[in-house]
């Protein structure tokens, strides 16, 4: 996945910020386990605006997308959860986190979509739908082979972004699922990942340090996905007000 390198060039060119961010049943029937997402799986491709765009649709139907273009100089993650049926997605609760913009807000999308193949849909600017990004990615097999940590365990050196700003930076993965990271400010995460099922995905969750961190002490929630030794993790605050973006390479 190529992209991930463009975000990994693209978050050096920002100014550092102190590690980038930062039906009912009877009484005493069992619930019924939820459907899983139709659209669920690993994607890359690119959107109108020629960022290369990848990421997950888990089968919660919670996703996290993220967009680079070093020339633009464009950088962000899309992240909500969307419903599957009929062939199509739809999230209304997503928020765009535009790391090069310093911002974050509400972008419902609603996208189309071929099972374990394609999605091609657009992102609203805003709640009231008025204008769009069109975007177009193709699904990844290796979402469906379960992925190993002790294959993937080893550090990463990269960069990583929030709103706040990015920084150059080192994530470290053990092979017992310890994550471990730290920026050239100075400011340190630390964390852990499991395996999301049998999936080639991690769910992830990371505590940055104490000052001179964006976000002293926050606990930040998401996903980590591989593609030939190359990583991306994207996570979000609990209130989804902000979001931490790393892109890596072994």
């Amino acid at each position: 996945m190529k992209y991930v390198i463009a975000l990994s060039a693209l978050t050096l060119s920002l100014a550092a910020c102190g590690g980038g961010g930062g039906g009912g049943g009877s009484d005493n029937a069992a619930p019924a386990a939820p459907e899983p997402n139709a659209a669920q799986g690993l994607y890359a491709g690119n959107d109108a605006n020629n960022n290369a765009v990848g990421g997950v649709v888990l089968d919660s139907g919670a996703f996290y997308f993220v967009y680079a273009n070093t020339e633009t100089n464009a950088l962000g993650l899309v992240q909500g959860t969307g419903s599957a049926a009929h062939g199509t997605f739809q999230a209304d609760n997503a928020r765009t986190f535009d790391i090069s913009g310093k911002g974050a807000s509400d972008t419902p999308v609603i996208a189309g979509y071929n099972a374990k193949n394609s999605m091609q849909g657009a992102i609203y600017m805003s709640a009231a739908k008025q204008s769009s990004i069109k975007f177009n990615v193709l699904y990844d097999a290796a979402y469906e082979r379960a992925i190993s940590l002790s294959a993937i365990a080893g550090t990463y050196s990269g960069s990583a972004g929030s709103t706040k700003g990015g920084e150059t930076t080192s994530f470290t993965i053990g092979q017992d699922g310890a994550i471990k990271g730290a920026g050239l400010s100075g400011c340190t995460f630390s964390g852990t990942a499991s395996p999301h099922g049998t999936t080639d995905v991690l769910d992830a969750t990371i505590t940055f340090g104490a000052s001179p961190c964006a976000y002293p002490g926050a606990t930040l929630t998401g996903v980590v996905f591989f593609s030939n030794n190359e990583i991306v993790a994207a996570m979000t605050l609990p209130d989804r007000s902000d979001a931490f973006v790393v892109g890596a390479v072994k």
